[in-house]
C-alpha cells in the first residue's frame, strides 16, 4: 500500500507501509518514505491520539535529506488493531514496542518525536544506546519533581482519569458522516486552532477509518484516554542513562516540558541543547515545522550543517 503526497508544489513522495511485530505478537504499522543508501535514518514517533502520517508536511521535507520512518504506535492509526486493554501496561508498553523495533535496523538510527513520541524515544534510547545516534525531541513529556509527584499520587489514588486530558479524550466524538464533516468539526476548535490546513487534512485523512456509511476515529477515545491516564510521571532514570546527542524543543505556552524540568535536564545532560520557541504551544511541530526541520537537519545531516550559517 502506498500514498502520494497531495501537495502539488512538492515532488510526490510515495510512502510505503511496512511493519514489525511487538513483543506480545501484535503487528505495528511503520511508514517508510523513499530511502537512499548512505543517508542517515530518522524514525519519527507521534503524539497521543495521532498517527505517523499526520506529520507528512514535515516528514516530506525531511525525506529530501534523510531516510524517514514513522510508526503508528499501538492503538493508533493503522496499528489500531494492536490495542489490547488486557495487556496494556501504560507507557511501558510503548517503550517496549519501540525498543523491540530498534533490533531491526542494521545500522544505528536517529530517534525523533512529539510529546509521548519524544518520551518513548528517550526510553528506547536509554535501553538500546548502541542502536541510537541521537535524539530530537519536540515537546517531550518530561515532568519536574513536583509535577511528577502529583501525578504519581493521582495514579496511586486511581484519580488520574479525572485529569482534563484523560477526561476530555474519553468524551471525544468518535464518528462522523464523512471525512469532510470531520474536517469541518475540527477546524478552528480546541487544540486544532493553530494548525495549518495541510496538517488538519493529514490528520483527518489518515486518522479516521471507514465504519459502514460513516467514518470513525482510528484511535478509540477510550484508548486515548487510558494513555493519558498512564502519563509518565518519572522519566528521569531514562534521561540519566542517555549518552547520545540530545536536542529538545519546548513551547512557551501550555508546555509538557516545564522550565524547571528543562533546567534539570541541562544539569543532568550538560551537552544537551534545549530551546524554547516563542509563540508556540504543545502543538509546536504544527506551528513551527521549519524550526523542527532545522533542528533535525542541523543535527543529523552533515551536508545541511555545512550549508547553514
Amino acid at each position: 500500500m502506498s500514498l502520494a503526497c497531495p501537495n502539488p508544489t512538492e515532488t510526490p513522495r510515495v510512502i510505503e507501509r511496512d511493519g514489525f511485530t511487538a513483543p506480545d505478537g501484535q503487528d505495528i504499522a511503520l511508514w517508510r518514505w523513499p530511502h537512499t543508501p548512505g543517508r542517515p535514518t530518522l524514525h519519527w514517533a507521534h503524539a497521543t491520539g495521532f498517527h505517523g502520517r499526520l506529520y507528512q508536511p514535515l516528514l516530506d521535507k525531511l525525506a529530501h535529506d534523510c531516510n524517514v520512518l514513522a510508526w503508528d504506535m499501538r492503538g493508533h492509526g493503522a496499528s489500531a488493531g494492536a490495542a489490547d486493554m488486557g495487556t496494556f501496561r501504560g507507557w511501558e508498553t510503548y517503550y517496549q514496542d519501540l525498543t523491540a523495533w530498534l533490533q531491526s535496523p542494521d545500522e544505528p538510527v536517529w530517534l525523533a518525536g512529539h510529546s509521548i513520541g519524544a518520551t518513548t524515544s528517550v526510553m528506547a534510547a536509554a535501553r538500546r544506546p548502541e542502536k541510537v545516534l541521537g535524539l530530537i525531541l519536540a515537546e517531550p513529556v518530561i515532568m519536574d519533581r513536583w509535577q511528577g509527584w502529583q501525578l504519581w499520587l493521582a495514579k496511586l489514588l486511581r484519580q488520574s482519569y479525572r485529569f482534563s486530558l484523560a477526561a476530555g479524550a474519553a468524551r471525544r466524538r468518535r464518528e462522523f458522516d464523512s471525512h469532510a464533516a470531520a474536517l469541518d468539526n475540527f477546524r478552528g476548535r480546541g487544540g486544532f486552532k493553530t494548525w495549518p490546513e495541510a496538517w488538519l487534512e493529514a490528520y483527518v485523512q489518515h486518522g479516521l477509518v471507514q465504519s459502514g456509511n460513516r467514518v470513525r476515529l482510528a484511535c478509540a477515545p477510550e484508548w486515548e484516554s487510558t494513555t493519558f491516564v498512564h502519563t509518565e510521571h518519572n522519566p528521569w532514570p531514562g534521561v540519566r542513562r542517555l549518552r547520545c546527542p540530545v536536542i529538545a524543543l519546548a513551547a512557551d505556552r501550555a508546555s509538557t516540558f516545564s522550565p524547571t524540568a528543562r533546567q534539570r535536564l541541562r544539569a543532568m545532560l550538560p551537552m544537551a541543547q534545549v530551546n524554547a520557541l516563542a509563540g508556540t504551544t504543545h502543538f509546536l511541530p504544527m506551528e513551527r515545522p521549519g524550526a523542527v526541520r532545522d533542528a533535525v537537519l542541523q543535527t543529523i545531516s552533515p551536508k545541511y550543517s555545512r550549508m547553514s550559517p
